[in-house]
């Protein structure tokens, strides 16, 4: 490596300073931090990487080319490569506690459940009506009482998989919509929590999470 005599490099009152700290002594000047890629200071990488993220993600669950083209204002050419790239990392789908939380590690969870209601033929809760918790366990005393009656209903045990469930909170109460079901076979399995996504209205998310969100179990 070459020396330099700083004298000449550095600017004289610079100089100065230096030799305050290093008079006589040879030194290295390491070089600047590597300088941030596109877009990372921004965040908007990121956000890219987000969006593609579901982009592959609805395609993997079924959806057309120009459903997705239409719905993220797209042309069907840059759909087509970002779901043939193979550039995102996306983790892999099933109906279960452990897809679900690869998917909330990632910023996904609200992806992981928009894709799983889809296999059941139900529609998300509106974003604009409500806030959706992280995946936790939740006891499932806050929500026995959500069970609509009927005592014809049989339980077919082989038809469960381990999958959180989807709970609503609203007027103070906790409910199950679409896994009424499943939440019955879990308390006669003598389960007392349960993983859950939890959607809290709006104007009710900070009762939830000041009374139960912050006890629950992650």
């Amino acid at each position: 490596m070459k020396y330099e005599n700083a004298k000449d490099i550095l600017p004289a009152s610079l100089l100065e300073e230096v030799q305050k700290y290093a008079e006589g002594k040879v030194i290295y000047i390491p070089k600047c931090t590597k300088t941030r890629g596109w877009g990372e200071a921004s965040g908007y990488r990121e956000k890219l990487n987000k969006r593609n993220s579901l982009i592959c993600n609805r395609y993997s669950a079924g959806r057309s080319i120009l459903e997705i083209a239409e719905e993220f204002y797209l042309s069907p050419e840059t759909v087509k490569k970002i779901v043939y790239g193979n550039k995102v990392n996306l983790p892999e789908f099933s109906a279960s506690i452990t897809s679900a939380d690869h998917y909330a590690k990632s910023g996904l969870g609200e992806e992981w459940v928009r894709t799983y209601l889809t296999t059941l033929g139900k529609d998300m809760p509106d974003s604009t009506e409500y806030f959706m918790s992280e995946l936790a366990r939740i006891p499932l005393r806050l929500i026995s009482d959500s069970i609509k009656s009927d005592e014809n209903m049989e339980i077919n045990e082989r038809g469960f998989h381990d999958v959180p469930l989807i709970v609503k909170y609203e007027n103070n109460k906790f409910s199950v919509d679409y896994q009424q079901e499943y939440l019955r076979f879990l308390l006669n399995a003598k389960m007392n929590s349960h993983y859950a996504f939890v959607f809290a209205r709006n104007e009710e998310y900070n009762h939830f999470q000041n009374n139960y969100g912050k006890h629950f179990q992650r």
